[in-house]
């Protein structure tokens, strides 16, 4: 079984949360994700965070509420060099 690399929680929460989160293997099940929580009530922007192996969660793109989407900033993109 592949390791999850994406995690999907509600932008609202701020930090990361490994136990609220939802895991997905691929950024295409990110944003499937990203619609079962709206599906399910969640009415707010998400935040989907990319999962590297031994290090912390970072954020990676926000689906705002009218599902347009924003990829991380330069400055976030630099800690992963």
């Amino acid at each position: 079984m592949d390791q999850p690399t994406y995690a999907v929680q509600p932008a609202a929460w701020g930090n990361f949360d490994g136990w609220g989160c939802d895991y997905t293997p691929t950024i295409e099940d990110a944003y499937k994700s990203c619609k079962i929580w709206r599906e399910m009530g969640e009415s707010g922007d998400m935040m989907i965070f990319r999962i590297l192996p031994g290090g912390n969660p970072i954020r990676w793109v926000r689906v705002y509420a009218d599902e347009s989407i924003e990829s991380v900033t330069t400055q976030e993109l630099a800690l992963l060099k």
